[in-house]
């Protein structure tokens, strides 16, 4: 099996630590291209041969190692390897005992990242298991694959599969996981009527918010917030109204648009009375949570989707001065959707084949797996690259 993975051997990370990004691509780096034995297939278990992989900006964060061990996902139990890739779409090789799986049968991962879950590998549920939110499994340290995504092949419990339609193309497919964690953001707190929202990051999460917006609230006022010139074309043609550029005044332009005002304090200090009615960001740096803060208005949401790995130093004042809703949304696993609990996949799929959901222009670069080091480059380097999905294909 060729595979991309982390190796959090101490001696490893300390050389990329010690080594700064010269040391990443080196022989001593925790980021390792390696051919490993395929494993016997354990019953429950399915062998899958890749197709289509993308690169998420959580695999990027932890080949970057921007992270601190500190943090509450750092702190639990894990592997000593992380395979990367959690995008795939891939054809059963090897079914086992899995029932309704079968050799050929086109599938994606539908498992929490960062591990296995109690309805993933079919056993008595925990409560969060039992209520469907198996993102929230309280049965941490359960295997979660050999290989994955960054694999020409990955082993995964039956139950963290998911069988996808003739009527989606594998680039569709490749994109389901995506979709469904933007749906899921936007259903822990959909707009209704006219409310003005604003989404920070135009990425494909962000993308596929700004379409999940139109199809859950047709009638609100979408603004996006974009990095790059190419970003704001894309943004638009997503169904954003109005596309912001991150270097501008996004206070002033927030009280313009929304009928707030902007007061100064001390030094450069500056915030916003007024604002957009919620606020979904996609990035999840200090800097775009303290101004997601800053642009709600009183009483306003923030959905917090950006997959940061660090502490954040961030004025919370307005969470309670201005009873501003921080609302965080991780993954993907049900919702509430027209008074129907329905899976975030499902809806994702649905949306999908209805035409709701596109996914034109999504896919900008193709890597094959040996040129992992070029699909990374391209991945971060979005001023020089322009990507927006890359990913690894596969024969």
């Amino acid at each position: 099996m060729k595979t991309l993975l982390i190796d959090k051997s101490p001696e490893r990370l300390m050389a990329v630590i010690q080594g700064g990004p010269e040391a990443l691509f080196s022989d001593s780096s925790h980021l390792r291209y390696m051919d490993i034995p395929s494993p016997a297939v354990p019953p429950g278990w399915v062998g899958v041969k890749n197709r289509l992989a993308g690169i998420c900006g959580s695999d990027l964060h932890l080949i970057y190692l921007d992270l601190d061990l500190g943090v509450h996902p750092a702190i639990l139990p894990g592997d000593r390897v992380t395979y990367l890739g959690h995008e795939v779409v891939g054809s059963v090789a090897e079914a086992g005992t899995a029932a309704g799986l079968k050799p050929g049968d086109r599938v994606i991962r539908r498992m929490r990242v960062g591990g296995g879950s109690c309805l993933a590998h079919g056993l008595e549920p925990c409560r969060q298991c039992a209520g469907m939110n198996y993102n929230h499994c309280e049965r941490t340290g359960l295997p979660d694959t050999v290989g994955a995504g960054f694999s020409n092949e990955f082993y995964a419990p039956a139950g963290g599969l998911l069988s996808i339609p003739d009527e989606l193309t594998d680039d569709q497919a490749v994109l389901v996981e995506p979709a469904a964690v933007s749906i899921r953001g936007v259903l822990r707190c959909p707009p209704s009527g006219n409310q003005q929202v604003i989404v920070f990051g135009t990425g494909t999460i962000g993308f596929f918010v700004i379409q999940a917006l139109r199809a859950v609230c047709p009638g609100c006022n979408i603004v996006a917030v974009a990095q790059f010139d190419y970003q704001r074309d894309l943004a638009l043609r997503q169904g954003a109204d109005e596309v912001w550029m991150s270097g501008d005044d996004l206070l002033e332009r927030a009280a313009a648009a929304t009928g707030g005002r902007v007061y100064a304090g001390f030094g450069q200090n500056r915030t916003l009375v007024g604002g957009f009615d919620i606020v979904y960001d996609c990035v999840g740096s200090a800097s775009t949570l303290q101004t997601s803060l800053r642009l709600a208005r009183s009483r306003g949401s923030v959905v917090l989707m950006g997959a940061g790995l660090r502490p954040l130093n961030v004025d919370l004042t307005p969470v309670w001065y201005n009873e501003v809703n921080l609302i965080g949304s991780v993954s993907h696993c049900r919702s509430l959707w027209q008074g129907e609990t329905v899976g975030d996949f499902d809806l994702a799929i649905r949306w999908m084949v209805e035409g709701r959901l596109k996914t034109e222009g999504f896919i900008t670069h193709r890597f094959s797996l040996d040129r992992y080091k070029e699909a990374i480059l391209a991945a971060v380097d979005k001023s020089e690259s322009k990507s927006v999905k890359v990913v690894f294909e596969f024969d």
